[in-house]
């Protein structure tokens, strides 16, 4: 015998009106096979799987990127000891522009002289002009332009910050 048709289930799971109900009851409704389970699970690991291949992917990329930087870190900074080393014999400006000979000995020296400033021609081989900076580092003459834009650029992003802050 069933129940009367004005008695509904008023259990703890019942959520809404009496046609809501967290089974599975509709004769019509497909039915969830083994099968059906596997399917499903094994598309689910399948797209967690790309997922997480795609995220270690990018991980990859920034490594690599990283370590391209610190290549290049390491490079300029044997550049600027080499450079610091060559003879000097005048006091250093940052924003001053000096120029590096080599001698037939293989020594390098910085002049304030650029090659063309000289009367009679350099008196050595010339290797290239470089702009002393702030804190013991060099920049190539031609590498200028590009080293002042990009710090414009930091200082824009910084102040820009702090004015926000």
């Amino acid at each position: 015998m069933s129940d009367p048709p004005h008695k509904k289930y008023t259990g703890k799971n019942l959520r809404e009106g009496a046609h809501v109900s967290p089974y599975p009851v509709s004769r019509l409704a497909a039915p969830i096979s083994l099968v059906d389970s596997a399917r499903w699970i094994e598309q689910a690991s399948e797209t967690v799987a790309l997922r997480t291949n795609a995220q270690l992917e990018v991980i990859v990329e920034q490594m690599q990127a990283l370590q391209e930087k610190a290549r290049e870190i390491m490079t300029q900074a044997i550049n600027d000891v080499d450079l610091i080393r060559a003879e000097c014999r005048f006091q250093r400006v940052a924003g001053k522009i000096y120029h590096l000979y080599e001698r037939q000995g293989g020594r390098r020296y910085f002049s304030m002289l650029a090659p063309e400033e000289y009367s009679q021609g350099a008196p050595d081989t010339f290797v290239a002009s470089y702009r002393y900076e702030h804190g013991e580092t060099w920049t190539r003459v031609d590498e200028i332009e590009a080293r002042d834009r990009r710090r414009d650029a930091v200082q824009q992003f910084a102040s820009s910050r702090l004015l926000k802050g």
